[in-house]
């Protein structure tokens, strides 16, 4: 009877620590939430961005240790949103729908930057071209292409990935990277590729298939503004170096 009476009162405990535990973190997370509506996301520390994004989507379980894993692992909330979705879920707390939220943010600022530029002269300002093409492609882990093709207003008519892979085993890049401007009636391009564990100094094979793509360019009358390179921190604009194709032409 008295041993009944103790596994009683032993699992009534429980249940209260564990409604108690529950309740303690839904008011963290709804003091977190009240936070970033009074004071915006400038009020939040990186670490409680993605702390209070993954409440959204793991419930009644303490967010703050796997945000703070997060970005030990991929050193910022853009590397976060980056990363494949495979690697997401190798940290512990992780599963499939939270990974595949942090992709969706991703996506979805990819999709506001695409509507920004398409209302905006993006040539105007080069800062807003880097800062597009760093958060769309600068923290994928493996070598890519990609054009952007612009009208005769300048506004971005479509982006995409034109190789994959490292830039030596795309023989056909330059070929592909015209045919996609005639398609969808290009007035101008630019064109980036990623450095993904380097610097961004261009190699000669990056000025080779440069001077290609300009020269086809110039003969189509589709001009080719920039080549850029892009790493996790930093992008290069090849027309601001003195080797750029037509430098000389005044």
């Amino acid at each position: 009877m008295l041993n009944r009476i103790c596994d009683s009162e032993s699992t009534a405990a429980a249940q209260s620590a564990a409604k108690d535990s529950g309740t303690s973190s839904d008011g963290h997370r709804q003091r977190l939430l009240d936070r970033y509506l009074r004071g915006g996301i400038d009020s939040l520390h990186s670490h409680e961005v993605l702390e209070l994004l993954l409440t959204f989507s793991i419930r009644r379980k303490d967010t703050k240790k796997i945000a703070k894993s997060l970005l030990a692992r991929f050193k910022s909330i853009s590397g976060a949103c980056n990363a494949p979705i495979d690697v997401l879920q190798e940290i512990d707390g992780m599963g499939r729908s939270s990974a595949a939220l942090l992709s969706l943010v991703r996506d979805l600022l990819s999709i506001c930057l695409k509507e920004r530029y398409k209302r905006n002269d993006v040539i105007g300002d080069r800062s807003d071209v880097e800062s597009y093409l760093r958060f769309c492609f600068g923290y994928r882990p493996d070598e890519f292409v990609a054009a952007l093709y612009l009208d005769s207003a300048n506004h971005v008519i479509q982006t995409e990935i034109v190789a994959e892979g490292t830039v030596n085993q795309c023989a056909l890049f330059p070929r592909i990277v015209i045919e996609r401007a005639l398609r969808c009636h290009s007035a101008a391009m630019i064109i980036a590729h990623n450095h993904p564990g380097g610097t961004p100094v261009p190699s000669e094979l990056d000025w080779k298939v440069t001077e290609k793509i300009f020269a086809a360019g110039r003969l189509l009358d589709i001009p080719l503004h920039d080549h850029i390179i892009i790493c996790s921190d930093t992008v290069l604009g090849l027309r601001d170096l003195p080797r750029w194709p037509g430098r000389t032409d005044g």
